[in-house]
Order: C-alpha cells, then structure tokens, then sequence
C-alpha cells in the first residue's frame, strides 16, 4: 500500500498573525525555518519603527499634521521587506528550477536508455556523480542516504520534492511517480509518460524564465523615473500642509 505522507507546518504566534499568508511558505521552501522567520519578522518589524521615526523631524519643524507620515512610513518600510523577500524566494525558484530540469531529464535518460535495468539507487548515485557541488547535490545525497534506510517510503521522495524543487505540484508528481515505478511497477510506458511532461515542463520553465528577465529588463527604466518622483512628490505634499497651516492660523 502506498503510504500517503502529509507535511505540515505549525503556524502560531504574533508574528505568524501578522505575517502574509505566504510568507512562512516561503521562508519553509528557502530551506529556513520558524527561528528565521521569527528573526526576520522582527528584523522587519524594527527597520518600519526606524522608517515611521522619520516623520518625526516634519512634524516638529513645519506641522503636527505631518506626524500621519509615520504610519505611511511604517506600512511602505513593512511590505518592502515582504517584496523584497518574496522576490528573492522567486529568483531561488528559478534556479532550482533550471537544476530541476536537469535531474528531470538525467533520470529519464538513465531508466530508458543503455542502463535501464539499474535500479533506482544506481540512478540517483549516477546522476549525484555529474552534479556540482552544492543545495541541489546535498539534497540529492539526502534522498539517497534516506532511500537506503527506509527503501519502502515515499516520504523521501516527497521530501526531496519540496526541498529541490520548491514543491511545486509537477515536481511531488514526477517523484510520487518515480516511488511507484521503483516499488510497485516497472512499465515503460511510465517512464515515457514523465519524459514527455518532463520535456514540456521544462519548455514551459525556460519561457517563463526568459519572461521575468525580460519584464525585468523592460521595466528597469520606469524604476528610474518613479525614484525621481518618489521626492518630487514629497515636497508637494510638504508645500500643501505648510500651505493649509498658514491659512488655518490666519483665520
């Protein structure tokens, strides 16, 4: 019977009630865990303090009206840290992605071309002996060492799934697939059933990427201009409130 395994994480706490939805997801599938997030929540939550302090100079010189800015500061300091983050965790993606689709076809390759009759562990120690060192490599060993101890779970499977490839659905699918070859069937047509997904994802991936970089690229420009009226903008709103207060105190 095919053990069915769930992953779930314990979310509780003050800084998870605060947090976006995604972004204890996030910081799981970067390989962190709730130390870093919690670290990282309150690093956030100091540095939009800092940020809303800087209204306090405003209004003490030109109005206590401008002391409206310190929650507009908070809140714009706050959810860059989460942009900024959830971009980062994007661009991680990506990578592990790219050697995704690599493990993807190194695998296809091996259980449908001249070692076909090697068992899944000789794949796996194949494939670990052309990688570079590094995230992916570790994760690689880990499944292996794992598959070894426990060779009747799919939890490992599963593991390296989320771990290696952020555990998107195609990927806990071609190693949930993988499990089912290695333990309960050995039909080929399996094998060229995750080949032809395996090529299309990878199609698929490589136009994405090539998407971002581009949108990237393009609105790089538009960054510029906003950053310049980012302070124009400031000094209108300054040069309204100082407007306003003077006719207010002439009445």
């Amino acid at each position: 019977m095919e053990e069915v395994v769930e992953i779930k994480s314990e979310k509780k706490g003050f800084w998870h009630l605060v947090a976006e939805p995604d972004l204890f997801e996030m910081v799981e599938k970067s390989g962190y865990g709730e130390y870093e997030f919690q670290v990282f929540q309150k690093k956030r939550f100091r540095n939009a303090l800092i940020a809303s302090l800087a209204a306090v100079i405003p209004a003490i010189f030109i109005s206590p009206w401008l002391a409206f800015l310190a929650t507009i500061f908070f809140v714009l300091q706050w959810r860059s840290a989460y942009t900024k983050e959830k971009k980062e965790y994007q661009d991680l993606l990506y990578d592990k992605q790219i050697s995704w689709f690599s493990f993807q076809r190194l695998v296809v390759s091996y259980l449908t071309g001249d070692g076909k009759s090697d068992s899944m562990f000789v794949v796996f120690k194949k494939i670990l002996s052309r990688l570079e060192e590094g995230e992916f490599r570790r994760n690689l060993q880990r499944l292996i060492i794992e598959i070894t101890e426990d060779p009747e779970s799919v939890r490992p499977f599963l593991t390296f799934a989320n771990n290696a490839a952020g555990g998107t659905d195609s990927a806990l699918t071609f190693m949930t697939a993988l499990y089912n070859f290695k333990n309960h069937t050995h039909d080929n047509s399996v094998i060229d059933e995750l080949s032809e997904k395996a090529r299309n994802e990878m199609i698929r991936g490589i136009h994405e990427i090539r998407q971002k970089k581009e949108r990237d690229f393009y609105y790089f420009p538009t960054k510029l201009t906003m950053l310049n009226i980012i302070p124009m903008f400031g000094f209108m709103i300054g040069v309204v409130v100082y407007v306003f207060t003077n006719n207010m105190s002439l009445l």
